[in-house]
């Protein structure tokens, strides 16, 4: 399956949430990006379209460049290590995607655009009155059910997604980044609605601190590593986190696995 990049995507986002996105309009190549303040969201007009190829050598590009990442990190590779390992002329990725760094949007909007979705969906199949255990579940849930999605194995599935997380919105396809924003802040929005007694701002930075701790986790995951076990341990580490909307309920002794939810 392919994902398609919309010639015009616009998304709600809370700019007092996400100080650090809120940019002047610019332009990326054939694209004009930018956030409008007053009205709360981020938009994107272009023409480029980035589509996950299914096969052929656009594929083995993008499958060796991913392998990569997960090793490497984004910064730390080159056209030729990408085309060494694709076993292709070091001229393709030009030919085929633009550049390096188009390339890596590829990788970057193969991984989160099905991720968000998955996200979305397990927000709103939480309901109208979620508890703060049901707002990480539907968070880090997402991460099983888009490897199952995409057919990646689950392990290299997420640390690509860490590689990806940990990067800056500068270092993202700008509707990419609006797009994070845009489902972060749905979470927030979830989260507000059942906090009592913490401002938004201290809400927001606590949410922050989740997602970048989340994202080293992944990063660290080693081949012994139940990989389920430490993900409920998360998020139940991230839901105490959140004492000001509520308290998040301790393990039950009688559980044998003493899990925050079922898969």
């Amino acid at each position: 399956m392919g994902y398609g990049r919309l010639e015009a995507k616009v998304f709600k986002i809370e700019p007092a949430d996400f100080p650090h996105i809120l940019i002047n309009p610019q332009r990326h190549g054939r694209e004009l990006s930018g956030i409008d303040i007053q009205c709360r969201i981020a938009w994107l007009f272009g023409v480029r379209v980035l589509k996950v190829p299914d096969s052929g050598p656009k594929r083995k590009l993008l499958d060796a460049t991913e392998r990569l990442v997960v090793e490497k990190g984004f910064d730390l590779v080159s056209v030729r290590d990408i085309t060494g390992a694709a076993k292709a002329n070091v001229a393709a990725v030009n030919y085929h995607f633009g550049s390096r760094e188009d390339l890596f949007d590829l990788v970057s909007q193969h991984i989160m655009e099905p991720l968000n979705d998955e996200r979305r969906k397990a927000l709103d199949a939480a309901g109208t009155k979620p508890t703060v255990k049901d707002m990480i579940a539907a968070y880090v849930t997402p991460l099983f059910t888009t490897a199952e999605r995409l057919e990646m194995e689950i392990s290299f599935f997420l640390k690509l997604v860490g590689r990806v997380l940990v990067l800056p919105d500068a270092g993202l396809f700008p509707a990419l980044a609006a797009e994070r924003a845009e489902v972060n802040g749905s979470f927030l929005d979830a989260l507000l609605k059942l906090s009592t007694k913490s401002p938004a701002d201290k809400l927001a930075a606590e949410w922050r601190f989740f997602e970048a701790g989340l994202s080293q986790a992944l990063l660290t995951l080693s081949p012994d590593d139940d990989i389920r076990v430490l993900l409920d341990w998360w998020a139940t580490f991230g839901a105490n986190g959140f004492g000001g909307v509520e308290a998040a309920k301790k393990p039950n002794k009688d559980d044998s696995q003493g899990m925050l939810f079922d898969f």
